[in-house]
């Protein structure tokens, strides 16, 4: 889903070593460094900004709190990682990654970080360089880049590298994931408690951010439907009692790991769209496994939904990965070639949307196994909520 991004990060983002030690990530960046063997590259650039970071937090454990952080990774030697911060600032950055030369790359201190750390490099040919989440640099910063490397480098795109790991996810990441969800559980109950008291869809997002607040996470999403589920809209300070179901959606991250979900809580209007959305999600969860396609999760949702047509909310699409980043991998599209892989999360989304029986949205993250789905979290029932 698209919201609103945070202008003020809070919440701790301290390396967490006794859950994610520094063994943890030499086995994350094991592929990378093979396929620097396989590709020629002594180094790979990995970019991520405060917006977007999943391959920097996922390599380095480095999340930005404020503009962007780029690691330098050799094939072999030591590591450094620069970041949009004031060189006052840099005792604070050292806690959040494993990473120990953390330097300030603003302004001079650019050419003292940066370039020096190439010079290893440097032959009587152009070195070829990878490249993780340049796709989404600001082109001052690309530009300051590129002249920097000048002729001496060419950088190529490495982003399909992480690209299944990226929706695979190792033990110690589960654990994580799981954390969230149990804050995003505690945080849904409040919000559909809330509105029951209330029948005003602002105030029970915000209490339900109050309760996700202060269970230490970084970050908090709302949105809320004000016209009866048929479209969802950021807080605006209208705390209007509104009429008809709620109809919500929930993202909370933990640890630098998102959870999401869809909320409905039926008002006796929505009886119909409710149960055939419940069976779509049935039917999603049910063929969701290592292998299954995002055709046949988009055909089998689809049928179960009949007669009521696929919500606009969700744009033709009935789930995508999660993890690192809210969406992570290509979503489950009718015309999608995405396959689910083994111990990879995803987040299954299904909607029904009618004008005369109502607009329902529910939501499951699952973790795909041989055996079938792992249920993480499902939406609420909606006669419960």
């Amino acid at each position: 889903m698209q919201t609103v991004q945070p202008c003020v990060t809070i919440g701790s983002y301290i390396w967490a070593q006794d859950r994610l030690p520094y063994d943890e990530f030499t086995l994350r960046l094991e592929e990378l460094r093979a396929a620097m063997e396989r590709n020629g590259w002594p180094a790979v650039l990995v970019y991520g900004d405060v917006r977007e970071h999943s391959a920097l937090a996922f390599l380095t454990s480095f999340i930005p709190r404020v503009r962007w952080g780029m690691a330098l990774l050799p094939r072999t030697g030591d590591a450094r990682l620069l970041c949009a911060m004031s060189t006052r600032d840099l005792p604070a950055m050292r806690t959040l990654t494993w990473i120990a030369d953390v330097r300030s790359g603003m302004g001079p201190e650019w050419q003292k970080a940066f370039d020096p750390w190439f010079e290893r490099f440097t032959g009587d040919q152009a070195q070829k360089l990878g490249t993780i989440g340049f796709d989404i640099m600001a082109p001052v910063l690309y530009a300051t880049v590129r002249r920097s490397l000048g002729d001496r480098f060419v950088l190529q795109r490495a982003d399909d590298i992480l690209a299944t790991p990226s929706c695979r996810k190792r033990p110690r990441e589960l654990t994580m994931i799981r954390a969230s969800c149990k804050l995003l559980e505690a945080a849904a109950k409040t919000f559909a408690e809330s509105w029951r008291g209330s029948h005003e869809p602002e105030t029970a997002a915000l209490d339900a951010e109050r309760v996700a607040r202060s269970l230490a996470a970084q970050d908090v999403r709302t949105l809320v439907s004000l016209d009866g589920g048929r479209t969802l809209a950021p807080f605006q300070g209208r705390f209007e009692k509104s009429a008809g179901p709620l109809v919500g959606y929930l993202a909370v991250k933990v640890a630098g790991y998102w959870a999401d979900m869809f909320v409905t809580v039926d008002d006796g209007s929505i009886t119909s769209a409710a149960g055939r959305a419940a069976a779509s999600l049935d039917a999603l969860i049910a063929s969701a496994r290592p292998g299954a396609t995002a055709a046949e999760l988009h055909a089998k949702a689809i049928a179960a939904l009949a007669p009521h047509k696929l919500h606009p909310i969700v744009g033709g699409s009935v789930g995508h990965g999660i993890g690192l980043s809210l969406h992570e991998g290509a979503e489950f599209r009718a015309a999608g070639d995405a396959v689910m892989v083994e111990d990879g999360v995803y987040m299954l989304q299904v909607g029904a949307a009618d004008a005369k029986a109502g607009n329902a949205l529910l939501s499951a993250m699952v973790r795909s196994t041989a055996k079938g789905a792992e249920i993480l979290i499902r939406s609420p029932s909606i006669a419960e909520g």
